[in-house]
């Protein structure tokens, strides 16, 4: 395999992420966290004790949890609320660490019920990534 076809596949990967609708792109954030579990924390250890992203976590952890979803949600599509222009002003490593955090300390389970075949595709392809392919995966939908 050359470094192209990895790309190509890196590429159609973000493609099909960017296509999902916001509960399937959170139910691929989750799993892939989940996957990932604690190596995460050896990667990016700093980001994790931001006070950014300890501020962000604190102030999700204050309104109900129907309304903790829906600002999910936000985040996720880029919609113009408070929430999301604060999560935007978080660099990349930043952004990992939130998403990190959340998925680690939460009760939250997201399904994708809308989901495509590329969907599905992306799934499986996840599932066969490493560490290393999972985190540059991160980084590209979450930039």
């Amino acid at each position: 395999m050359t470094a192209v076809d990895i790309r190509f596949k890196f590429e159609q990967a973000v493609a099909a992420f960017e296509a999902a609708d916001v509960d399937c792109k959170l139910a691929i954030i989750w799993r892939v966290y989940d996957t990932l579990g604690q190596a995460f924390a050896a990667v990016a250890p700093v980001s994790l004790f931001s006070q950014a992203v300890q501020h962000l976590i604190q102030q999700l952890q204050h309104v109900n949890r129907a309304d903790r979803l829906e600002i999910l949600r936000d985040v996720m599509a880029g919609d113009d609320t408070r929430f999301t222009h604060e999560y935007q002003k978080l660099d990349i490593n930043m952004r990992l660490a939130f998403w990190h955090r959340l998925t680690h300390q939460s009760s939250y389970f997201w399904s994708c019920q809308v989901q495509t075949r590329e969907t599905q595709v992306l799934m499986s392809h996840l599932d066969s990534m490493g560490l290393n392919e999972r985190l540059y995966f991160l980084r590209q939908v979450l930039a």
